[in-house]
């Protein structure tokens, strides 16, 4: 009797720390899928402030980079103040964006520091769409 108590509890025991590692691994790889979409979008939204760019208009205006794969874009921000360009990141096939607001002069983008940021400046997320 004493044997069949102690397979039962070191199966309980398996069982759990089975359960445990399971939790554990989709963690992870949730976790290492974010840092590959953030990394991508980030890349594309540093090399998109290098690109030159069209004067920003009120909807969406893209560049691509086919060998990494980078999309960056750009459009006039809604915002009162200092008459932005937002300027967002995209990692590839994911509904994943990055942005930061510059100013536009001479087809280029002046990002001052601090103005980087993981969601969306406007009032209301469909004028980031």
């Amino acid at each position: 009797m004493m044997v069949i108590i102690f397979m039962v509890v070191g199966l309980v025991l398996l069982i759990g720390f089975n359960l445990l590692i399971c939790s554990w691994q989709k963690a992870i790889i949730m976790e290492s899928r974010y840092y590959q979409q953030f990394n991508q979008a980030n890349s594309s939204l540093t090399w998109g402030i290098t690109q030159n760019w069209p004067a920003p208009k009120a909807h969406w205006h893209c560049l691509t980079e086919p060998t990494y794969q980078l999309k960056a874009c750009i459009k006039k921000s809604l915002l009162k103040v200092d008459k932005y360009v937002l300027v967002r990141g995209e990692a590839k096939d994911e509904d994943f964006y990055l942005y930061t607001l510059a100013h536009f002069d001479n087809n280029r983008l002046i990002v001052e520091k601090g103005h980087w940021l993981d969601y969306c400046p406007e009032k209301r997320a469909i004028y980031c769409e």
